[in-house]
């Protein structure tokens, strides 16, 4: 049998890139995993990473390492760079950053799942503004040049790229110039809160970080402009700004609730009551969150752009707004209206969300994986008995 060890950029949170990881590392019968930093708490009640063998550089250990872990980002290559993975046959790095960069030896295969190209270096909107800062820009601009070119020689170690969207795979081949074959993450809700109960009431439901490029103050002068009631939920740096203005008496014809962060329990029963799901995210890389709407059968409403593009079906699953504006959010939530009793959302959302699911994740992953530790296998065999 051949050992496998597992890379991944940062476990310091837990989203769609570290349950995609704890998918992996359940399949694999649990191999260590090798990470920049790690946060434990990030993962209480998430039953993710359980007794794992998490490895870390020992100065990831300090307190402040992850508070300011940003402010490390040009070390961060050289640590993966460093890493001994001798002891092991086959490497599967996840990587939306530096993952991918480790180094291997000839026998072994370096399989690497791409979440997307580092959006910082590739000019796509990120939750960091600290580029558009006149003290920082001038900085950031040369670690950025550097981290660029070792990203595009990183990203030719690995053997085989995977990725999550046709979205991701084009940009793959436009900055790596290499192909990659996609697998799909899946959905990850708790079975056990299918039974809770749908919060009431007529409202839209929007659901993400509360960050500029995520749009919500769009969609919250929309729904304000519509005399439409909206429910916000997440948490972020910009919450306050986004609060003002639902708060905004000028314009008060809807019912905007700013909710803050809300925990899992209290996410289903939005999604399960809500009238269609908003979210205007900007070049989304996949974009789980509509998804979870569809699974409980409601529409989404979002951005004409990215790897949405891939499940949402205008008119069948949901709309697309076509501009990131308030009038491209009011035009697509009045289409919607338009054809809301015409549509079978529910049938159509949630035969979209079964095609997601962990155990297909899975099973495309290992077959993937068996058949180039095969040939990978043979190849050395050949090349063992030329020798001979």
């Amino acid at each position: 049998m051949p050992k496998i060890a597992i890379i991944h950029d940062y476990l310091n949170t837990y989203g769609g890139a570290e349950s995609v990881v704890n998918a992996i590392w359940e399949l694999f019968d649990k191999p260590p995993i090798y990470t920049a930093l790690w946060n434990p708490k990030a993962f209480e009640g998430t039953k993710a990473f359980e007794n794992a063998d998490i490895r870390v550089p020992k100065w990831a250990g300090f307190p402040f390492v992850n508070k300011f872990y940003k402010y490390l980002v040009p070390l961060y290559p050289l640590m993966f760079e460093r890493l001994n993975l001798s002891d092991f046959d086959i490497i599967l790095s996840s990587s939306a950053n530096f993952a991918k960069g480790v180094k291997t030896n000839k026998g072994q295969l370096h399989i690497s799942y791409i979440h997307t190209p580092p959006r910082f270096l590739y000019g796509y909107p990120t939750e960091t503004v600290k580029r558009d800062v006149w003290y920082w820009k001038p900085i950031l601009k040369v670690v950025d040049y550097f981290l660029l070119r070792w990203d595009q020689k990183a990203a030719q170690r690995p053997d085989f790229l995977l990725c999550n969207s046709k979205e991701v795979k084009l940009r793959i081949k436009k900055f790596y110039k290499r192909d990659a074959e996609i697998i799909p993450p899946f959905l990850s809700l708790n079975k056990d809160y299918e039974e809770i109960k749908a919060e009431g009431g007529d409202y839209y439901l929007i659901i993400t970080r509360m960050s500029l490029y995520k749009n919500p103050d769009k969609v919250i002068l929309a729904c304000k402009e519509l005399g439409r009631s909206l429910k916000v939920a997440g948490n972020g740096k910009e919450f306050e700004r986004f609060k003002k203005i639902a708060e905004d008496v000028s314009s008060n014809k809807g019912k905007i609730e700013m909710l803050g962060f809300v925990s899992e329990k209290r996410k289903t029963a939005l999604l399960k009551g809500c009238r269609a799901f908003i979210y205007p995210v900007e070049y989304e890389d996949f974009g789980m969150a509509p998804l979870e709407a569809m699974y409980f059968g409601k529409p989404a409403i979002v951005l004409n752009q990215g790897g949405l593009k891939d499940y949402l079906v205008e008119e069948y699953n949901g709309i697309y707004i076509q501009k990131p504006t308030v009038e491209g959010v009011a035009n697509a939530i009045k289409k919607f209206e338009g054809m809301e009793k015409k549509v079978n959302w529910e049938k159509n959302c949630k035969k979209t969300a079964e095609r997601y699911t962990k155990e297909q994740f899975q099973h495309k992953l290992k077959e993937f994986v068996e058949e180039k530790w095969e040939k990978a296998s043979q190849m050395l065999n050949v090349k063992c008995q030329n020798h001979i």
